[in-house]
């Protein structure tokens, strides 16, 4: 048996007796990950994290995005750098880069339009062996938070590079991070324009990059005439549109996305930035009920929302 489909089919019980728990039913060969090239109907979330050590629990997931009204969406893994509060439960260390990535695979394992991502560290001294290690378990893209670099300089390139050419698309965190550190440079959308520079890269910028809306856009307005004109010469740019926004920000940032005059189809993308640990339904119905009501205000139709909620991850994901 391939590696490849060994861990689609046992990643959940090879993952949880290492943290201690008792072990759980393998994953049914080719649920994970089922749909390529096309998503089903529905609205999905690209924007979800594993957080914390806790042993993965498919079914109670599986329940909490029902609960939520979404079909799918996609899953990051813990992060493999010493990131915050998020392993402090585990004495302040990371599990290996491995154990991440079957740990968000397991998660993933009870929805076939779930799709695992891996949270790569730029800074990882290992990065390019990591890259290889994601695509040959079926990580379909990966998270990335520059706080601890330039997004691009001689030193990410290669990884962006090597990234592009696997076809897996890449989430930044760009705008304000609440991380205790002055960080913000790091993230503002004009610090990612070089990846202009790296050919077929497909890229989300998460949270609309707030504060910075504007300036996301201008990148954007950039990114999608160079995409037009060079045909596959360049990277592509999404939108991720996960809060970030405050509430009283939302539809002022809305607008200049949706009314700047970009064609903006299949390239905008709905995220809660919702945690596997106290999963909150409620947060993500009323993030939906939000902007549904702007969107019916700019009168965009159900074409539009489709692109929404389901089009822009779904070209994301598969090009």
């Amino acid at each position: 048996m391939e590696r490849r489909t060994f861990v689609k089919l046992m990643a959940a019980a090879a993952a949880m007796p290492a943290l201690g728990a008792e072990k759980a039913s393998a994953p049914k060969k080719g649920a994970l990950g089922k749909f390529v090239g096309t998503l089903p109907p529905g609205r999905y979330d690209d924007h979800m994290h594993v957080w914390g050590p806790k042993p993965p629990e498919p079914d109670r997931f599986k329940k909490n995005l029902a609960d939520a009204g979404l079909a799918g969406g996609v899953l990051f893994s813990g992060c493999s750098g010493d990131w915050h509060e998020m392993w402090l439960p585990c004495g302040g260390k990371a599990p290996k880069p491995e154990k991440l990535m079957d740990d968000v695979i397991a998660w993933c394992s009870a929805m076939p339009t779930l799709y695992p991502y891996y949270w790569i560290e730029l800074e990882s001294p290992s990065v390019m062996e990591e890259i290889d290690m994601a695509v040959e378990k079926g990580i379909y893209g990966f998270k990335m938070m520059t706080n601890h670099c330039r997004p691009v300089s001689e030193k990410t390139l290669p990884a962006y590079r090597k990234i592009a050419a696997t076809g897996k698309p890449v989430l930044f965190h760009t705008g304000i991070l609440w991380d205790f550190e002055a960080s913000s440079d790091n993230f503002r959308p004009g610090a990612y324009e070089g990846l202009i520079t790296v050919p077929k890269l497909r890229f989300a910028m998460g949270h609309l990059s707030w504060p910075w809306v504007e300036e996301c856009m201008a990148d954007y307005g950039k990114l999608a005439y160079a995409t037009e004109a060079l045909k596959g010469k360049t990277s592509e740019m999404f939108l991720d549109s996960t809060p970030g926004t405050p509430p009283a920000r939302r539809r002022a940032a809305f607008e200049l996305v949706f009314k700047m005059g970009y064609e903006m189809k299949d390239h905008v993308l709905f995220g809660s930035d919702c945690f596997t640990e106290g999963y909150d339904p409620k947060r993500v119905h009323d993030w939906m009920k939000r902007d549904d009501a702007i969107f019916d205000e700019f009168g965009l139709d159900a074409a539009a929302r489709d692109s929404y909620y389901r089009g822009g991850l779904q070209k994301l994901l598969f090009g």
